[in-house]
This record gives structure tokens, C-alpha cells and sequence, in this order.
């Protein structure tokens, strides 16, 4: 009789011990299965996290914060409490940025600068601290302050302008923080365009298309008295801005009564860099000598597998002295949504090394048992002549018919229960990341040190959005991992608990 006949005889026969054997070895195979499709659904929202988010870097000109290196600068300017100086170090400037984009797999670059006191004598910001303390003023005729310099009344409607060559490139925008809901984005070859948040349009009854009249002051001519009246100002330039597109904030926002206007993310501008740099370059000349803003760029990659490799043969361009500039690969974006998803593939991981263990502890314990009472019929069939070979292959067989159904039960368990697991999990995981990540409010703080951190709080993060899901569907690799390594551990099993029988002769099996 072939072992193929007598595998199929005894299953038949010893129904409920081969049920038990296969319920064993469906949880086992089932345990596996749903631990590396849910390991592989974590990986996969990594590599996707990293391929949207993590294909880029930023390169900063590292600049000195005090002008008495006399090599790295020039005095342009000699306007007392205003002295203007032009750095002469290395700066990120149109010819590094076109070097850095001849790299290979360096596909595109967003260039930042950002202008400070631009005074939008039209526009109404979104009240906060210093429009509370000039109605004080308009109210009382009593200034907050006996420095000459605050001028809360012009500081009200003086804005940030960020300027940039491609706001969707911005990661407020990559991160869906803010979000475009009309008009278009910034892109090359504006000039004089500009992005402002839906709050600060109705506000002001803006619209895609209108002007916001701009202005550069004057700054000794209105830093250096007190100015009652607006109309006593001294503006050096003006300019008008159209309103390219309208944005959303995604993200709520923690202000208090210290927060000041350009901190709030509903006075948010942005524009174009051309248009900008323009208007740096008047204000500069009204201290001495135009100068152009301070640049960033960040870089953008086609693989993000490939960002050391590409970053290492950036820095091999010659003429470019790179110890004088900041290159930083940015993963902050996406760190806080990366989280959840590397908590995942731990525990999976650990699931599975832990069920790895489990299964061969508990195969040997269960086929010790199973072989173990089958000691006169192995001694029968050694008496009739069958080879030890034959024996063990149809105590195999056996097992693999039953390890077979196991895995056909494991794949509909997965692919009922993975998803459901697997995202229940990462659920669990974002609501754990949440709760980590919140701060505590800050007071006002007594020390100068403490600033900073203070204002920190008000800043608006540029993050990805957390994954809320993840396909954990078992696929061929799961499969044929899952069954390659229960088919070499039941082998192992078979071997080892066949040997202490078949060690003996069949007289001793049978008596």
C-alpha cells in the first residue's frame, strides 16, 4: 500500500485527533499570517510616507549673527541705530541652486526668503496683541510704552511676507496645513503675486483678483520718533499685490493675549520671490545699498532611497565651500504620522518572532504526543518491512495534507480580520501619538531665555496628516513565507520524534 493511500486512511480514521492537529496549526498558521500582513501594510505606509514627504533637503547659508568679522562684512550703510552691513560670506544664491540642480535625480527646488515689515495701510489683520494695545492708544492718547520706537498703531497693519518661487512646494501646502480652496498657487515667473488665508479675505471683503496696496517704510525716518499720525509716514516704496489665490487652515491654532499678528495663521502671506526680493532690495537702499534677502532652498529628489548618494555627489561640486552651509535632510513633516506606523511594525515583528517560538515548541509538543501513540503501528510496519524513509514520509505527508488545510483556513482568517486588526491597531497607535505629542501651555515667561520657547507654541508645524489606514491583505510572499517556514519546522518536528522511535525495533514496539 503507497503512504499516499495509508495518510489518507489514518486521517480518516483518527478524525479527532487530526482536527486537534489542525486547529493547532491554524492558529499558528493564521497568527503568522495576520502578523506579516500587518507588518508589511506598516512597512509599506512608511515607504509611502517617506516617498511623499522624505524626498527632500534644505540647503541655509550658515551666517554669522553679529557683523565684527571684518572678512565676511561689509559696512553699506552708517545711519545711526540703523547701520546697514552686506554679508560677503557664502550664500545660497541662482548659481548654486542651478549647480545643485544639474545632480542627476535632483528634479525640482523651492527658493524661500522672507521680508519682515511690510505695512498694508489698506488691509486689517486678524486682531491680536499689538491691535488691542493701538486701540488702547486711539482710546486713551497714552502710549503702552515710553520707548520712542513702538509704534503699535503702524506695527498693527505691518505683516511677514514669505516669498517663494512655488507654493505647492511650500510644505505648509505638501501637508495639506493650508490648502489652496481658490484661485492658483504661487509659481515661477510671478511677480507681484500673492496668497492670503479665506479668514483675512472676508474679513477685508477680498476676492481672487483684487490688489492689497504694500508699502516699505522708511525705517530710521519712523523708528526714530513717535508718530501719532499715519499720514506723517515716510514710505520709500509702494507696491500692489494681486491676489493670485485664497487658502484654508486645516489646523487649529493655540493663541492668548500675548500672541501678535504675524504669529496668527489667518495673516499667513505668501508671494512670489522675484516680487519680494524687489521689495528688500528698495528697503535695503533706503539704509545705504540694496541688498538681497536672505535665501533657503530646498531641493527635491525623485528617490528618496537615493538621497545619500545624491546628497554626497552635491557636495563634490567643486567651487563650493560646504562647510559654510547647512545641508539638512528634513523629516519633520512626517515623523509625528511615522510614529504610529514604526509602533506597529515592532509589535508585529515581535509578534511574529514570538509565534516563531511558539511553533516549534508547541509542533514538537503536539506531534510528540501524535507520533508518541503511534508506537505499534510504526512497529507493525517495521515488521512487514516498510523502510524507516517511508514511515516518516507518510507521518509527514500526514501532517502536510493537515498543514495545507491550515493555511487555506489562515488565508480567509487574514483576509477577514487583517484590515480590521491591523488599521484597529494603527488606530490605537495615532491616539497613543496624539496624547504624546501634546504640550503643555506655557505662561508668559519672566526670563528672556524662556522666549523663545515661549513663542514656539504659536508656531504653526507643517505636518503630514497621521495614516488612518493600511492594507493588510495577506499577498503571495506572505503565503509562501508563512508555508515555506511551518513546512520546514513540521520536517524538523517529524524528523526529530521519528528518531526516538525508530531507534528502537519493531519487538520493541510492539511488546
Amino acid at each position: 500500500m503507497s503512504i499516499w493511500r495509508r495518510s489518507l486512511i489514518y486521517l480518516k480514521t483518527h478524525k479527532l485527533r487530526c482536527i486537534l492537529l489542525m486547529f493547532t496549526l491554524t492558529v499558528i498558521a493564521s497568527g503568522m499570517m495576520l502578523g506579516l500582513a500587518i507588518w508589511k501594510g506598516s512597512q509599506d505606509g512608511m515607504q509611502e510616507l517617506q516617498k511623499t514627504y522624505g524626498n527632500s533637503f534644505t540647503i541655509k547659508a550658515i551666517i554669522p549673527q553679529n557683523a565684527e568679522d571684518k572678512n565676511l562684512w561689509e559696512q553699506t550703510g552708517d545711519i545711526p541705530g540703523f547701520e546697514q552691513y552686506r554679508y560677503k560670506g557664502s550664500i545660497v544664491d541662482d548659481e548654486l541652486i542651478d549647480k545643485v540642480m544639474e545632480v542627476e535625480g535632483v528634479t525640482d527646488v523651492c527658493k524661500e526668503a522672507k521680508s519682515y515689515l511690510a505695512y498694508f495701510p489698506e488691509v486689517d489683520l486678524i486682531d491680536a496683541l499689538l491691535a488691542r494695545l493701538a486701540e488702547l492708544e486711539r482710546e486713551t492718547g497714552e502710549y503702552s510704552s515710553d520707548d520712542p520706537r513702538i509704534q503699535n498703531q503702524i506695527s498693527e497693519k505691518q505683516n511677514i511676507l514669505q516669498g517663494c518661487n512655488n507654493s505647492e512646494l511650500l510644505s505648509y501646502f505638501r501637508t495639506n496645513t493650508l490648502e489652496l480652496v481658490e484661485g492658483r498657487a504661487i509659481r515661477e515667473g510671478d511677480k507681484y503675486q500673492i496668497l492670503i488665508s479665506d479668514e483675512l479675505a472676508e474679513k477685508n471683503q477680498l476676492k481672487v483678483g483684487d490688489q492689497i496696496r504694500v508699502e516699505q517704510l522708511s525705517l530710521p525716518l519712523t523708528y526714530t520718533k513717535r508718530i501719532t499720525d499715519l499720514n506723517d509716514l515716510t514710505v520709500v516704496a509702494t507696491e500692489y499685490l494681486t491676489i493670485a489665490g485664497i487658502f484654508h487652515a486645516n489646523v487649529a491654532q493655540y493663541t492668548n493675549e500675548y500672541t501678535v499678528e504675524e504669529q496668527v495663521i489667518g495673516n499667513y502671506m505668501f508671494m512670489d520671490i522675484d516680487g519680494l526680493t524687489e521689495m528688500e532690495r528698495i528697503s535695503k537702499k533706503d539704509l545705504g545699498e540694496a541688498i538681497d534677502p536672505e535665501y533657503t532652498a530646498t531641493f527635491f529628489i525623485d528617490d528618496p532611497a537615493r538621497t545619500d548618494e545624491i546628497i554626497e555627489e552635491i557636495k563634490e561640486i567643486p567651487e563650493i565651500t560646504w562647510s559654510d552651509y547647512e545641508l539638512k535632510v528634513d523629516t519633520s513633516m512626517y515623523e509625528s504620522a511615522l510614529k504610529p506606523l514604526e509602533n506597529v511594525s515592532k509589535i508585529t515583528t515581535f509578534l511574529i518572532v514570538f509565534l516563531i517560538a511558539v511553533c516549534i515548541v508547541l509542533l514538537i509538543l503536539v506531534l510528540r504526543i501524535w507520533i508518541g501513540a503511534r508506537k505499534k503501528e510504526v512497529g507493525i510496519l517495521l515488521s512487514i518491512g516498510e523502510t524507516k524513509r517511508k514511515i516518516r514520509g507518510q507521518m509527514f505527508l500526514e501532517g502536510g495534507i493537515l498543514l495545507l488545510g491550515a493555511l487555506i483556513l489562515a488565508v480567509g482568517i487574514t483576509m477577514w480580520s487583517g484590515n480590521r486588526l491591523g488599521n484597529g491597531l494603527l488606530e490605537h497607535m495615532n491616539r497613543q501619538e496624539e496624547q504624546n505629542s501634546k504640550q503643555e501651555v506655557m505662561d508668559f515667561p519672566t526670563d528672556i531665555n524662556a522666549l523663545e520657547a515661549y513663542n514656539e507654541q504659536f508656531e504653526i508645524k507643517s505636518e503630514a496628516e497621521a495614516v488612518e489606514e493600511i492594507s493588510c491583505q495577506p499577498d503571495i510572499a506572505e503565503l509562501a513565507a508563512t508555508s515555506a517556514l511551518l513546512y520546514v519546522v513540521l520536517g524538523a518536528a517529524v524528523w526529530l520524534e521519528t528518531r526516538k522511535i525508530l531507534g528502537n525495533g519493531s519487538r520493541e514496539l510492539l511488546g
